[in-house]
């Protein structure tokens, strides 16, 4: 399993788990991630802990339990049959040889006891004598090299120098006491060294941290890879050695394990608690990572169990019994390690700890199991730790996503893809649990152009990347369910047949075979347009699905940007507008996370009054809907920003040849006093074609004598001494821009070509507006890892004295190979809408009117006379004149040069009743909804709507068929149930409970039902730890104690599908 990094952020009072726990100032509803118990005090230098043992409270184990024998042989087989098999174990056994090289001593020494700090990072100033340039030349927050071999000390990856200058190894020896090497210029007690910076450099704990961990960015040796190598090693070839090297490393780690104490023992310990009391759990590590390590040692010890009895070296070397060895491993590891789950020293993001607490069990195998089975499945408080029956409804979207960003979604999923190995091996099968699949499902829906997943919040770069190439994680899948889909996904990447071996778990299974291959250097198969409606990502693409746009516009929960509205263009393989990612780091005290990356305004979206997005209410769906020559997503983001009424972004994609497509943006705030719309291209050239623009301006966007990347508008955190963390910075982020200009006069265009692909470019056009000033600016993608520069288009409106601002941006984005698709593009506004007008290099000419809603709508423009009723309507007129095409939607009718075009009948009508185990919902049409069977079977694949008084939502569907009495049963695509809580108490229309509710924002205009699925009524609005309906329940219901599940539609709302008219003339 892949690490990366985690924190906790702040969202209208929601703390949720990240994997490094920085801040949680105030408790929160229902919180279950803060550590229990009193807090442990720093350990002070010098200090010596007396030996700590745990004596097993369980009788012992008596076999191997993890693996099977059946597995062991299954993976021998393949090794011996498969080449590609050979290279997963070659690669197992070279790290195995690495460590059986050691003599047993120097393994049993090279485990340092619990006294010497660790630290994930040396300091965020970088190295001594290179500064912030460790991180921009490796391309790493933790750029540090680590030898196990020389221990309490770093290397830096530039000049090549180490650090501290003095032996902490001989200071540890002594039992912490010789200070006599305590006299060069980097003198490190354990507690860092402080720079003439005024920073603490954390050589030895840096050290002793990636001594026992693995990471992705991280090359060298360590305990955790290192033990996971020899147990899996000695599985494979059934080698002693490697079976005793991992005992003799068990066995000290067993030793030192029960007083290890991350928070008192620990560089963000120390912080934490300096700053302002807050508490930076774990063990060995941060409680979020510690959730791997613990469970693999665990994992190594069911597999070198056996041969303990035998190992007479191990015996002599500790000088003890066989059987005393077993249980010193089983008490001061095992049950420590179970220990620490209930604790909260190793818990972290969703199925971490759950995964970890069942490896500990299985391999324990006769500890309290029922109490661990009930924990994991049926815990009904809380959110991290709260059991998977409840949390695949109430913490996963009713679309498979995970409430977290891509990036760290996909260890939801690999997590729990484990839970349904690990349960069965306890007596519970959870396969058919309904939103499992959906997990994977997820996944797939996410790719764009068959490369890609869109890069919103901590997820990939600006470069892309396809999160989810996750072997034993869709080889599971595909185990357990069969579908084509995911053999096909898993030969995208490499991963099927006999040469589709990538890790050990794949050696345990045979080999899965792919009857088709995605080829073409697609990693997954053409998808039509789509929404994941309760994550919140819209993806419109053409038909051959090789130019898409995403368009990003869910709640914050976890591991997000301020990023609403965000838009991400993907074209000739590459991302061509990108969101910039994962940010230079992962925790609160490097500030350009919280003054960049995270911030609105490095987003392809607008920023309100120059703060980032301050509300958390998701958009909502108005309109997705597409022909074979235009497509339409219009998304409603009214809440992101509390002083603005209408806050709107509707995305039109006009295609222009078989895989030519291009974009026309249309933006509309209302509210505020000023108004950034902001666009980026991709990595690479640039240039201005026209226009008259200034010269680039001192200084940055911020004002000329405001620096880069300094913050000038929150005094203190822009304080020269300040010490602290920036989560709570609510500046502009101005002061990322440099190189400034602005547009004077004249039509212009700004061309880009990707960094990666010559024949990857992008033409965007800002078009005018009253009022309207456009810049262009410099940008890195992030202010210290990262170094390559992005061009920024920012176009800004602001309010008069007494204005209220009302603005409507509007861009044409065109990605080509080298030639352009359009000649000229114009604006054309009219009293209910605008229409572009794009004069094509082919001689064609494309209108687009977007209207502020269906109401009629008159206007003549390129020489045509326009009358509709309609949202949005795409005509394309030949060479000669003559419409050659029309798409129009979100209203009936569109006439043209005096004639009239009619959209089909739409559904509209009353929900009377569902079916939620299948996803039916069944309507009473109105009167003046007549539908043809076929116009119902039109209606797969549409995305509809259903409102209530208190919201509204948006749905795919997968099937509709007419049934008597003027009755339309729709199947949606993703489930219709969208939460499911255990009721604490009940007041008149409050409904209370204990766990907690992570889409209470979400929850407007849902129903609530019964544990029958019976009405009981709709949720006006929701808190972490409450629903308040909009009526009281109906007397009589008992509801204290039971389950009320939560549904995204509900009797009595109502439906809409959308009118859509698509027509091409035939030649």
């Amino acid at each position: 399993m892949t690490l990366k990094c985690w924190i906790t952020r702040v969202v209208t009072g929601l703390a949720l788990a990240g994997d490094f726990v920085l801040a949680v100032p105030v408790p929160n509803p229902n919180d279950d991630w803060a550590a229990t118990g009193p807090a442990t005090p720093i350990l002070r230098v010098g200090e010596s802990l007396p030996p700590r043992g745990h004596a097993p409270q369980f009788p012992p184990k008596d076999a191997r339990t993890l693996f099977s024998e059946v597995q062991i042989t299954t993976a021998r087989d393949n090794v011996a049959r498969y080449p590609a098999a050979r290279v997963v174990a070659d690669k197992i056994i070279k790290e195995a040889n690495y460590w059986a090289d050691w003599t047993d001593e120097a393994l049993r020494a090279v485990v340092p006891t619990a006294e010497v700090p660790r630290s994930f990072e040396c300091c965020p100033e970088g190295c001594p004598v290179h500064g912030k340039k460790i991180f921009e030349v490796t391309g790493s927050f933790y750029p540090w090299i680590v030898d196990p071999k020389k221990p309490f000390q770093v290397k830096c990856p530039i000049g090549g120098e180490t650090y501290p200058s003095n032996d902490y190894g001989q200071f540890y020896r002594s039992g912490f006491k010789d200070r006599s090497d305590f006299n060069g210029p980097y003198v490190d007690d354990g507690r860092g060294w402080v720079g003439p910076n005024g920073q603490r450099y954390w050589f030895v704990a840096a050290q002793n941290h990636w001594l026992w961990v693995s990471h992705t960015t991280t090359a060298n040796e360590n305990l955790q890879g290192g033990l996971a190598a020899l147990g899996r090693a000695y599985l494979l070839t059934g080698e002693a050695r490697y079976a005793h090297k991992a005992a003799v490393l068990l066995t000290r780690i067993a030793e030192v394990y029960p007083n290890m104490d991350h928070e008192s023992q620990s560089r963000y310990g120390q912080l934490m608690a300096e700053k302002d009391g807050s508490r930076y759990t774990g063990k060995i590590i941060n409680a979020i990572w510690e959730t791997y390590l613990v469970a693999q040692f665990a994992e190594t010890y069911d597999a070198i169990w056996a041969t303990i009895p035998g190992d007479t070296a191990l015996q002599k070397l500790y000088g003890r019994t066989a059987a005393e060895l077993r249980a010193s491993i089983e008490g001061g590891i095992l049950e420590e390690g179970i220990d620490a789950v209930y604790s909260k020293r190793a818990r972290g993001n969703y199925g971490m700890h759950q995964r970890a607490l069942l490896v500990l069990a299985i391999v324990r195998q006769h500890a309290d199991n029922a109490r661990y089975l009930a924990t994991v499945l049926d815990q009904p408080t809380g959110s991290v730790y709260l059991g998977l029956r409840t949390a695949l409804t109430s913490l996963v979207w009713r679309d498979g996503q995970p409430f977290e960003s891509a990036g760290y979604n996909i260890h939801w999923v690999a997590n729990i893809t484990a839970l349904t190995e690990l349960l069965p091996k306890l007596g519970v099968d959870i396969s058919t649990l309904p939103r499992l699949r959906r997990l994977y499902d997820a996944v797939l829906a996410s790719i764009v152009i068959g490369r890609h997943t869109p890069a919103n919040g901590d997820t990939t770069g600006v470069y892309g990347g396809l999160v989810g190439e996750e072997a034993s994680v869709f080889e599971a899948a595909y185990r357990a369910y069969g579908d084509p889909r995911y053999a096909e996904f898993l030969a995208g990447f490499g991963a099927a047949g006999p040469e589709g071996f990538k890790d050990f778990a794949g050696l345990l299974h045979p080999p899965i075979v792919a009857s088709v291959s995605p080829g073409g250097g697609r990693h997954f198969e053409a998808q039509p347009s789509r929404l994941l409606s309760g994550f919140g990502l819209g993806i419109l693409n053409n038909a051959a699905d090789d130019t898409a746009v995403s368009l990003y516009f869910g709640q914050h929960v976890n591991h997000f940007h301020y990023d609403r509205m965000q838009l991400d263009l993907f074209a000739n393989g590459q991302p061509m507008m990108p969101d910039l990612g994962y940010p230079d780091a992962m925790n609160e005290y490097v500030p350009g996370i919280y003054t960049w990356s995270m911030h609105t305004i490095s987003h392809n979206t607008v920023t309100v009054d120059a703060t980032p997005q301050p509300g958390n209410q998701p958009g909502i769906v108005k309109l997705l809907a597409e022909g074979r020559g235009g497509r339409v997503l219009e998304v409603n983001g009214r809440g992101t920003y509390p002083q603005c009424d209408l806050y709107r972004r509707v995305v039109v994609m006009v295609e222009a040849g078989p895989h030519q497509s291009y974009l026309v943006d249309f933006f509309d705030v209302s509210g505020g006093r000023e108004h950034d719309y902001s666009l980026h291209g991709p990595p690479g050239t640039f240039a201005l074609a026209g226009g008259r623009w200034t010269a680039p301006a001192k200084g940055t966007l911020a004002g000329e004598n405001v620096g880069l990347d300094e913050i000038y508008d929150d005094p203190v955190l822009g304080a020269k001494d300040y010490a602290g963390g920036y989560m709570d910075y609510r500046g502009s982020g101005f002061q990322h821009f440099n190189q400034v200009q602005r547009h004077e006069a004249g039509e212009w265009t700004a061309d880009y070509t990707h960094e990666k692909d010559a024949a990857a470019q992008l033409r965007i056009r800002v078009l005018d507006q009253p009022g309207q000033t456009v810049m262009v600016a410099d940008a890195r993608v992030t202010p210290v890892k990262f170094p390559q520069v992005l061009k920024y288009i920012l176009a800004r409106r602001t309010a008069q004295p007494g204005e209220k601002l009302v603005s409507r941006f509007v861009s044409v984005i065109e990605p080509h190979t080298g030639q352009p698709p359009l000649r000229r593009v114009t604006r054309q506004d009219f009293a209910l809408g605008s229409a572009v007008v794009a004069e094509r290099a082919d001689g064609r000419t494309d209108v687009v009117v977007q209207g502020l809603d269906d109401t009629r709508k008159e206007v003549t423009v390129a020489g045509h006379a326009f009358m509709l009723r309609a949202m949005t309507l795409v005509a394309t007129f030949g060479p000669d004149g003559g419409l050659e095409r029309l798409f129009f939607a979100g209203g009936p009718t569109a006439e043209i040069d005096g004639k009239i075009y009619h959209a089909s009948p739409r559904a509209a009508g009353r929900v009377s009743r569902l079916d939620l185990a299948k996803g039916r919902v069944t309507v009473q049409l109105e009167d003046d909804s007549i539908l043809s069977p076929q116009d119902a079977a039109s209606l797969v694949g549409r995305t509809v709507l259903f409102a209530s008084p208190a919201g509204a939502t948006a749905h795919t569907v997968t099937s509709a068929v007419l049934v008597s009495g003027g009755e339309l049963m729709l199947t949606t695509k993703d489930d219709l149930l969208v939460g499911r809580f255990r009721v604490e108490a009940l007041n008149g229309k409050t409904v209370a409970t204990q766990t907690r509710l992570v889409f209470a924002p979400s929850y407007a205009g849902a129903t609530a039902l019964d544990p029958g699925f019976n009405r009981i009524g709709l949720v006006a609005q929701a808190e972490q730890d409450r629903i308040e309906l909009v009526a009281p329940p109906a007397a009589g219901m008992a509801l204290p104690g039971s389950d009320v599940w939560l549904s995204s539609v509900g009797p009595g709302d109502r439906l809409e599908s959308p009118f859509i008219y698509d027509w091409t003339r035939t030649k």
